[in-house]
């Protein structure tokens, strides 16, 4: 198939599946709703062994959701709010039931990493970061609403935002336009490929905004845990505010640094302008949060500066923040380089 025409036939599609007068696409191209079902019964098949029913018990009754399995040991992703405070977890692979342990819970990310003992193999999703999703690509989310059976929902990338409504994500999270019900949240978030791009974290405002945790972060949560067996936000120290004097394409200006922080002793000072953290580039304090995500305790971390116009490159080992998780972000205080400590929306 022709991936980059399909896609572009299928986009088209949809787009005309909203106007009164679609006849005339749908006869020019007859047989592409037949494509499209093709290529969606073919993702649900290659992933669904993998995608999981979760129930789980709070102060309010029983409660469903959706994991999925990301290696054959039987380890899990779901959401905070369906294995992040609940009790008597049990997952659901296929026909079998297994109870759940939870191994990690991590509010700031909004996931909750479950495991189960299987006797053998269990198939899963790999967590590889797939090709750059870019706006209004087709997605399809796999989960299961309503305690029913696996099913798709299909919909497209409509944004990629770090807030919404006044409220900050830890990171940069992926907004999909895609039909969401209860038990969904959970699910795998996958490309027309089948690639897994992210994790559905919940809606926002009655379905006004639907986002997903991208799978890049949702990987560092979990290799944070399989290296430190906990969360490991990197922490510098750094005070960062626009700038209304930009430099090399950046607004992202540092107003302090903490004289007994890692990002003093690296060389970061107050007026120096952020251009990249790790391979991220930043051209806004926004930027800088969402980067801020990425950062390791104990691991080297590039970070490129414009200091009086001139262009630096600076090595900064970060470390644990001193205050735990760090200080809540909201929209009126100044973003963090490192462990910003942001509650995200659910």
């Amino acid at each position: 198939m022709n991936r980059p025409g399909f896609v572009s036939k299928f986009l088209r599609l949809l787009t005309a599946a909203a106007l009164p007068a679609c006849g005339t696409l749908a006869a020019a191209e007859p047989d592409l709703s037949a494509q499209i079902t093709a290529q969606i019964r073919a993702i649900t098949d290659k992933c669904g062994e993998a995608i999981c029913r979760v129930e789980a018990g709070d102060d309010h009754g029983r409660l469903s959701g959706t994991a999925f399995l990301v290696d054959a040991d039987g380890t899990l992703l779901t959401t905070y709010s369906v294995g992040g405070e609940t009790d008597d977890i049990v997952v659901t692979i296929g026909t079998d039931k297994y109870p759940a342990t939870r191994l990690l819970a991590d509010a700031r990310s909004g996931l909750a990493i479950l495991k189960v003992d299987a006797t053998k193999p269990l198939p899963f999703l790999s967590c590889a970061k797939p090709q750059e999703t870019g706006l209004s690509a087709p997605v399809i989310v796999l989960g299961h609403p309503l305690a029913l059976p696996l099913s798709p929902s299909l919909g497209m990338v409509a944004g990629f935002d770090i807030g919404f409504r006044g409220r900050f994500f830890a990171t940069r999270h992926i907004r999909i336009s895609v039909p969401v019900q209860r038990g969904q949240s959970g699910s795998p978030v996958l490309n027309f490929n089948g690639d897994l791009i992210g994790i559905l974290i919940g809606t926002v405002g009655e379905q006004n905004g639907i986002f997903a945790l991208p799978i890049d972060a949702a990987s560092k949560v979990l290799r944070d845990f399989r290296t430190s067996g906990r969360v490991r936000q990197g922490w510098l120290g750094a005070d960062v505010r626009v700038t209304e004097a930009p430099e090399h394409g950046s607004n992202a200006r540092i107003r302090d640094v903490r004289k007994d922080s890692p990002g003093f002793t690296g060389g970061l000072r107050p007026g120096d302008v952020i251009l990249g953290v790790g391979d991220r580039k930043i051209a806004n304090p926004e930027d800088v949060l969402s980067a801020s995500f990425f950062i390791v305790a104990d691991e080297p971390l590039k970070i490129r500066i414009s200091r009086a116009a001139k262009i630096h490159d600076l090595t900064v080992t970060p470390a644990d923040s001193p205050d735990g998780e760090g200080p809540t972000v909201q929209r009126e205080d100044p973003p963090f380089l490192g462990a910003t400590g942001v509650t995200p929306a659910k």
